[in-house]
């Protein structure tokens, strides 16, 4: 996200300003991250407005299952070496059918609205930000309009490199 909150500039489109800032190779925590998800469960946006190419796939077209949350079923999609699992019901539904698949690795959670009704819900154990230095001033917040109590976190890792700040922390109450 940017260092003012904000994970998409206001259309939402460009996400080229991630790229843009390529973390160096002191930070591996994104390639840990990686190599601890058994799952992904993302929005429904991208699949409605057709923006899910084979080009931009969640982590790289990590091969694992991905379960989208929708209020309307449809037939999974293959996109590049991805399926798609449209899944209704809601987002503690499809996040319990995620963490049941990914089975001992964790669940990642993408999309801002995602996110925040499993914060919301209690269904989010940790937090992995990675901070870009560029300010947008507006835009897609992360979290936004928080409907709860405050969620209290524990810092379990920092990593700073030249181009970005990596942070994870842990959901204690």
């Amino acid at each position: 996200m940017s260092l003012d909150g904000f994970i998409a500039k206001p259309n939402e489109d460009d996400w080229g300003w991630i790229f843009k800032h390529a973390a160096d190779d002191s930070d591996d925590m994104g390639n840990r991250v990686m190599q601890e998800l058994g799952a992904v469960v993302l929005g429904n946006k991208d699949f409605r407005n057709n923006k899910v190419t084979a080009d931009a796939l969640p982590y790289g077209g990590l091969q694992i299952p991905q379960f989208v949350v929708t209020h309307n079923a449809r037939e999974p999609l293959s996109v590049g070496p991805l399926t798609f699992n449209f899944v209704t019901g809601g987002v503690e539904k499809v996040i319990q059918k995620a963490k049941k698949a990914a089975g001992t690795k964790n669940v990642a959670i993408l999309g801002h609205s995602i996110a925040q009704q499993g914060l919301e819900l209690g269904l989010v154990d940790e937090l992995v930000l990675h901070v870009y230095p560029v300010i947008f001033g507006n835009g897609l917040r992360l979290i936004d309009q928080f409907g709860c109590q405050p969620i209290d976190l524990e810092r379990i890792e920092i990593i700073s490199t030249t181009q970005i700040t990596s942070m994870r922390f842990r959901v204690i109450g």
